[in-house]
């Protein structure tokens, strides 16, 4: 279920001023603008954000990525090199705006007059949060960054991938997606004390520190006298089985992590031997025996098809899952029952939507991804009413 009215959304009433561009920037004012804030988009002439030429590919008119990651929002024009186009811009945040969020090259703000600091001199109540690559501090703190380059950098590249392969990039844009979420919890957290205190805040997130906090379970593997990540495929740590298993038409991804599940599993696959087994009745020694174990799992499990064992599995409450391709995930009956897809307003196109909902619904798709400049008239004149 979901609403298109705005009013009826969380953030209602606060106006969002971006300037952001590709993924990590956009999607958090994406955040903002589906959960009902006003977002005014700042672009420059001409060109706009950099995501409108991305590929070959068009929905709704405009580039695949760019209406992604800027439905819902307003987007103005301003040439930052022009000094009235400037200093209109300066006072509609001091006038007009309650958060501002930028991830554009290191520097700019700055150079511009467009900082943290410098706005919130004349917007005391102003809420600004910096989107960087490595953050605020250290030798590469004025270094860009795009979300594979931080992929490699951080040890996510070199720790994904078959355990016998090279390195794998992971295949969507993670660290630029959760860049933007905790963006966005940062600027909601700093709302909520400015509801205290009356004072804006000044909020740094930053790509790297993304990727990193995405590991914390890894590091503290090794913390606590483990290895560093190896590359592993789809077998994941601590625990046997957690790792996909061959069926009769694919593959089944299984994570077992207790007594009772394991002994539920045993029974659906009708290997009550398992239970007796010296070396597999227990975690440890499944671990410890585990291409043994494996082997004799694969061989029951390809009596049958992924399909029917993750009927009788999840049935039985034990963890499992098909591999799916994106396309066999979207159209899964789960999906379609969520209402997470999400046509656009015309119907020509869907997107996916927020994975939240409010007392029941999912915030709505309300408007299709901005043209160019389409609102800098109206935003600007407004200013002067």
């Amino acid at each position: 279920m979901s609403d298109n009215a705005t009013t009826a959304l969380p953030l209602a009433g606060l106006t969002v001023l971006e300037m952001g561009s590709s993924v990590a920037g956009p999607f958090a004012g994406r955040v903002f603008g589906d959960f009902g804030a006003t977002v005014w988009k700042v672009e420059p002439p001409e060109v706009g954000d950099a995501s409108r030429t991305w590929g070959q590919d068009r929905m709704g008119g405009t580039a695949v990525a760019y209406q992604a990651f800027n439905r819902g929002k307003r987007s103005i024009t301003v040439d930052f090199e022009n000094q009235e186009e400037l200093a209109q811009l300066r006072r509609l945040i001091a006038e007009k705006v309650d958060i501002v969020f930028q991830n554009l090259r290191p520097g700019v703000v700055q150079k511009f007059g467009l900082d943290g600091p410098t706005l919130m001199a004349d917007n005391p109540r102003l809420i600004y949060c910096n989107m960087g690559a490595y953050g605020p501090e250290g030798p590469l703190k004025d270094a860009p960054g795009y979300d594979p380059l931080i992929q490699a950098f951080s040890g996510i590249a070199e720790g994904t991938g078959p355990a016998d392969g090279d390195a794998v990039r992971v295949g969507v844009p993670l660290i630029d997606i959760g860049t933007g979420m905790w963006c966005a919890i940062g600027i909601l957290s700093a709302l909520h004390r400015r509801q205290h205190t009356g004072q804006g805040c000044l909020v740094d997130a930053a790509m790297l520190e993304t990727a990193l906090t995405w590991q914390s379970l890894s590091f503290a593997v090794h913390e606590g006298g483990g290895e560093w990540p190896q590359r592993s495929g789809l077998q994941g740590p601590m625990i046997v089985p957690n790792a996909g298993y061959e069926t009769a038409d694919g593959t089944l991804l299984l994570a077992i992590g207790t007594t009772g599940q394991f002994k539920r599993f045993c029974q659906v696959i009708d290997r009550m031997d398992l239970l007796e087994h010296p070396d597999f009745s227990h975690n440890e020694g499944r671990v410890a025996n585990q291409a043994a174990f494996d082997a004799t799992v694969n061989e029951t499990l390809r009596t049958r098809g992924r399909a029917e064992w993750n009927a009788d599995l999840t049935a039985a409450d034990v963890p499992n899952a098909p591999l799916q391709t994106l396309g066999e995930a979207v159209d899964h009956p789960q999906t379609i029952a969520s209402g997470l897809l999400q046509k656009s307003p015309d119907g020509d196109f869907r997107t996916i939507g927020m994975p939240v909902r409010f007392d029941g619904v999912r915030p709505g798709f309300r408007s299709n991804a901005p043209g160019l400049g389409e609102a800098t008239q109206e935003v600007f004149d407004f200013m002067n009413d």
